[in-house]
């Protein structure tokens, strides 16, 4: 039987695995702030974590955002706030010995231009070519297994403009197994990425606090939206009043809702 070679690439902007061969030591994100004519100078951190070498790959790629799709890595597609052209580093191949840990420096280099605002970003991929591992199952099938990171590199340029987020969206939201959640759709209409936290309250109809609540904190990307999802399976068949606050760079949003559930 011919053998057949399965290539697994694990694709990112998500925690490392314990199987990763190379690993990032200082984070899948690295964001900075400057002014116009600013030179910002960043490092990232990779250890080789086996006994055999591992060669990796450093290239530049745009990350396109939008509304309702995922998220989409390109070398040819681009976007108004890209950073690409701004990159100051090696895009090139490197070996790694064993055990070795490898600093890579780059510089984003903002253009002399103060009209210039906003967020831009752009993505260094990293990608260990060698396999970490090669195994030949007993279907004669050879499993060759890599990684690939994708390092977000985003620049808050000349900021001035105040948090503007809007709720587009809370719908009551009910799964399979009958458990209520409310699902809110967020947009940011700033010109800056937005690390934006969600936090609900609940109260009855004699006004006492029976949930407080919160999400993570995401990101959320200028002219675009990301959608929410927030626990209130523990709330009983009744009538409430809602306060939900949207928080970025310590102002908040907040809207009220009236909630039934029956």
């Amino acid at each position: 039987m011919r053998n057949l070679a399965l290539k697994t690439v694990l694709v990112f902007l998500l925690s490392f695995t314990t199987q990763a061969g190379v690993v990032v030591l200082n984070g899948l994100t690295h964001t900075s702030s400057g002014n116009s004519g600013d030179i910002i100078e960043g490092e990232i951190v990779l250890l080789n974590t086996t006994d055999q070498e591992q060669r990796l790959i450093f290239k530049l790629s745009d990350a396109l955002y939008s509304c309702g799709s995922t998220r989409i890595f390109s070398d040819s597609l681009t976007h108004t706030q890209s950073s690409k052209s701004w990159f100051l580093g090696s895009l090139m191949d490197k070996v790694l010995i064993p055990k070795e840990k490898y600093v890579y420096k780059y510089a984003l280099k903002i253009p002399k231009d103060y009209t210039v605002s906003g967020t831009f970003w752009s993505v260094l991929m990293i990608e260990v070519q060698k396999p970490i591992k090669k195994e030949r199952l007993t279907q004669q099938i050879d499993l060759d297994t890599k990684v690939r990171y994708a390092i977000g590199l985003i620049t808050h340029v000349n900021q001035k403009s105040e948090v503007n987020l809007d709720f587009k969206n809370v719908l009551l939201q009910e799964d399979e197994d009958h458990k209520n959640s409310l699902q809110v759709n967020l947009f940011n209409s700033s010109d800056y990425v937005e690390g934006v936290r969600l936090n609900l309250e609940v109260y009855n109809e004699n006004g006492d606090q029976i949930l407080k609540t919160k999400t993570k904190r995401l990101m959320v990307f200028p002219n675009m939206c990301i959608d929410y999802n927030l626990d209130i399976s523990h709330l009983k068949t009744g009538s409430y009043q809602c306060l939900l606050t949207a928080d970025a760079r310590k102002e908040y949003v907040g809207t009220n809702i009236s909630l039934s559930i029956k």
